[in-house]
């Protein structure tokens, strides 16, 4: 009896480990789908402690670390860990409590150096694309405004589709014609058929290769407005002239008043 016991503990020793094994394996496949659920792993981000006008240098104690999951975090943010970049920079635009901070938020130099260079934050890039229907939105324009682009080309083929396309949303005006300025001085020409964009190297990419074949559009947002939406559909015929498709796209927004 005793001569067969280790031959039954052999067995029972491997399922034990087996069964130890697959524990860890569920237990690392367990947290692995919650954060793929939770939008993945958690990264730090620099966020505003408390409202920051435009023009102010930022200090340690105007920020704070605020965690995001992956999958919602942009390139034009700020890590936590690049603190020591922003520090000193002044706000380019009015900053929020609790907003997270971003390149395009910034101002690279002291507002007194009037180059275009100088407004152009580290990693990020200035490209300028003439807008042939700005004459919409006449002389309301200004550098330090957030626009839309959207793109209107006809598809290749026999068919020849013509699509729109949000290409980029929420995209800082450095500069509307060759005025770097919020406000223009007396006498400057207030109308220009071009406007000098701030973008990641990435957008400026698609940017240039968008530019080759279609019509650009800026579309005006709200200068506290945001919010990318993902998932927008292009917009072709069908979504104008059928109307089940046109009426799906009119969402009602409540507009109580204008200020």
């Amino acid at each position: 009896m005793s001569s067969g016991a280790p031959s039954t503990r052999v067995p029972l020793l491997v399922s034990l480990a087996v069964a130890g094994l697959g524990c860890v394996l569920l237990a690392t496949y367990v947290r692995q789908f919650q954060r793929e659920a939770a939008g993945g792993s958690p990264i730090s981000l620099l966020a505003m402690r408390r409202d920051v006008p435009a023009g102010e240098a930022l200090n340690e104690q105007m920020l704070i670390a605020h965690t995001v999951p992956e999958n919602y975090v942009e390139s034009r943010q700020v890590l936590a860990s690049e603190l020591p970049r922003v520090l000193g920079v002044r706000a380019a635009i009015d900053l929020e409590a609790n907003q997270t901070l971003a390149w395009t938020d910034l101002a690279s130099t002291p507002r007194d150096r009037e180059t275009l260079s100088a407004r152009v934050p580290p990693g990020m890039r200035a490209m300028s694309v003439e807008q042939g229907g700005r004459a919409a939105l006449g002389q309301l324009l200004r550098p330090g405004d957030r626009v839309d682009v959207l793109l209107t080309r006809s598809e290749p083929g026999p068919d020849g589709r013509v699509v729109t396309v949000p290409l980029l949303q929420n995209i800082l005006l450095l500069a509307v014609g060759n005025s770097i300025r919020a406000t223009y001085l007396e006498g400057a020409p207030k109308r220009s058929d071009f406007v000098t964009l701030l973008l990641t190297v990435d957008q400026s990419s698609l940017l240039a290769h968008a530019k080759r074949g279609g019509e650009l559009t800026l579309a005006l947002r709200n200068e506290n407005d945001l919010e990318v939406n993902e998932g927008l559909p292009e917009t072709d015929d069908s979504d104008v002239f059928v109307h089940e498709k046109r009426a799906q796209r009119q969402r009602r927004v409540l507009i109580e008043r204008l200020d």
